[in-house]
């Protein structure tokens, strides 16, 4: 859970990082150092957004524990679970938790803060199933992953390299509208799959994904032995605090990442195409999940270049780089 290391033990970055969002989103008088609004007077107190908090999040390079920019509704997701105050779902103080990212005070005045926003807020608008996010699609400036967005709520959805931050030193320069990104890409992931020799170099990409999800699976099963023995090593008196502090943040960092690599390539491994013929037809038809899965399992990366002078044409803003097999 973001804010642990574990149950009842603090990350202190990221306990300190929603501490600072939440002290804003109750209005509480800002201490030194934390962030304020640019418009905002000395000593005026103001109560953000969530909006505003996941905003500040991103720019401040945070991720979610899965390692993913912080959106609104996870950032909501994570503050209603009472665990963030160590409590339990009767709201109850869990014993033996040890300490909490927020006080139980703190969480039930943010449940109240959200019940009240709840009848203001204006219905959300359909998200947009996106095809190259997640890595796929990187700006072609400065080779940082896209990520899906809005210019404002009334704008088409968009893929953007994102703002620059202390830990990102993207560019924050690049944008396209994700019709004009998504369709060209098909069109051609489709023309690769007419040529021929297609089928079987589809079937010599999964296995070689397959094979590192078995991998993957293996060492994240391996984890809780990992993290054991690391305790038993502390236990014993044989690692000092710091060490034993560094090596549970190294195993979480590592199988937070792991669990992020078999998530993308289980997109890949369940593609059920084998005998369609007419993939035009297919790829009208077909469910978001097993478009996106085709996408990955062709596509290693989907370079976005920035407008050039003179065209128009959504083509001459995308390089493909093809997934090779290692066959």
């Amino acid at each position: 859970m973001y804010g642990y290391a574990s149950p009842g033990v603090l990350a202190p970055a990221e306990a300190e990082a929603l501490r600072k969002a939440v002290a804003h989103l109750l209005g509480e008088p800002p201490a030194e150092g934390q962030p304020v609004r640019a418009s905002q007077s000395e000593g005026e107190v103001v109560r953000w957004s969530e909006g505003e908090a996941v905003r500040w999040m991103n720019q401040q390079g945070f991720t979610t524990a899965r390692g993913n920019p912080w959106r609104r509704e996870v950032l909501h997701r994570l503050l209603t679970n009472p665990r963030i105050a160590g409590l339990d779902s009767a709201g109850e103080p869990i014993e033996g938790w040890g300490e909490s990212v927020l006080t139980p005070d703190q969480f039930r005045q943010l449940n109240a803060l959200f019940v009240e926003r709840s009848g203001q807020r204006a219905p959300a608008r359909d998200a947009h199933e996106y095809l190259a996010t997640g890595g796929c699609a990187v700006c072609g400036r400065c080779e940082t992953a896209m990520t899906g967005a809005r210019v404002h709520s009334d704008a088409p959805p968009s893929y953007r390299c994102p703002p620059p931050t202390e830990t990102v030193p993207s560019c924050g320069s690049v944008r396209m509208n994700a019709d004009r990104l998504e369709d060209p890409v098909a069109e051609q992931v489709l023309a690769e799959l007419l040529k021929p020799g297609a089928q079987a170099r589809l079937e010599a990409l999964q296995a070689d994904i397959e094979a590192e999800a078995a991998r993957l699976r293996q060492h994240i099963g391996e984890a809780d032995a990992r993290f054991a023995s690391i305790g038993d090593l502390h236990g014993r008196g044989l690692m000092v605090e710091s060490a034993f502090l560094a090596a549970q943040k190294a195993n979480k960092e590592d199988l937070r990442l792991s669990r992020a690599r078999l998530r993308y390539l289980e997109q890949m491994t369940d593609l059920p195409i084998g005998g369609v013929h007419d993939l035009v037809h297919w790829w009208t038809t077909a469910p978001h999940a097993s478009k996106k899965a085709l996408l990955l399992l062709e596509v290693e990366q989907v370079r976005v270049l920035p407008q050039p002078e003179g065209s128009n044409d959504p083509h001459d803003r995308i390089q493909i780089v093809w997934r090779q097999s290692a066959a």
